[in-house]
């Protein structure tokens, strides 16, 4: 077992409780989602967690996948009511074949690249499994706010990392077009990411418009399509 499984295990019971405790971030991370993957689709989640924003996208089928089996055992307990959903855990290495047979919609990755050694291979597999037409979304925490995010960590704001490596957008569009993955469209969200009333949402929605400002976003996504060439 490597040693981010073996974190998210050992943080798995109390993944949604800080989920619950920083909800105006991951509310507005599945609003991202949201608008961008429509309902009805086939979806895969790389890194599942707990399937909360599986959950929320109103999936046609939709697949969770991840690399600690505490982390799917959860998910599958909250949401084993849900027909169009199943979890299991592992790498997109170990189940290539299977996941390339699903023939996916949209796959994402929400905060995963970043808890990843060697990211390339990752993506490269992704590239693999990924039909043309199909789109592959990439979200993660902008590094610089690594230093905020690192003091939060100690103050128990919020959820304890584990290993990570921060990856630097050049260094990640390199490995996509790497891969022959076209990026469609690129942004980021979110530069208040605590929630004050009547401030917060006014903020975001003003200053994410602007293009000097909107480069602080705490959240930076990218959406990408295969090269049909």
């Amino acid at each position: 077992m490597s040693m981010i499984s073996e974190h998210f295990d050992q943080i798995a019971r109390d993944y949604d409780y800080y989920k619950k405790r920083n909800w105006y971030y991951y509310s507005n991370l599945k609003k991202l989602y949201k608008t961008l993957i429509p309902s009805g689709s086939r979806v895969l989640d790389i890194g599942c967690g707990t399937g909360d924003i599986l959950i929320e996208l109103d999936a046609a089928y939709g697949l969770g996948i991840d690399v600690s089996p505490e982390m799917i055992n959860l998910a599958k307990s909250k949401y084993k009511d849900k027909n169009s959903l199943e979890f299991i855990s592992g790498t997109v290495e170990e189940h290539g074949s299977f996941l390339l047979s699903r023939r996916f919609d949209h796959i994402f990755l929400s905060d995963v690249i970043e808890h990843l050694e060697y990211p390339q291979k990752t993506i490269n597999a992704l590239s693999q499994v990924l039909h043309p037409g199909a789109i592959l979304i990439i979200s993660m925490a902008n590094p610089l706010w690594e230093p905020v995010l690192l003091l939060a960590e100690k103050l128990k704001l919020k959820m304890p990392e584990g290993p990570h490596y921060r990856i630097s957008s050049k260094k990640l569009e390199s490995f996509l077009l790497d891969n022959k993955l076209v990026i469609i469209q690129k942004g980021h969200r979110l530069i208040l990411p605590v929630h004050i009333p009547f401030i917060s949402d006014f903020f975001n929605r003003v200053f994410e418009a602007v293009p000097i400002f909107n480069r602080m976003g705490l959240i930076m996504f990218w959406v990408c399509t295969k090269d049909g060439n």
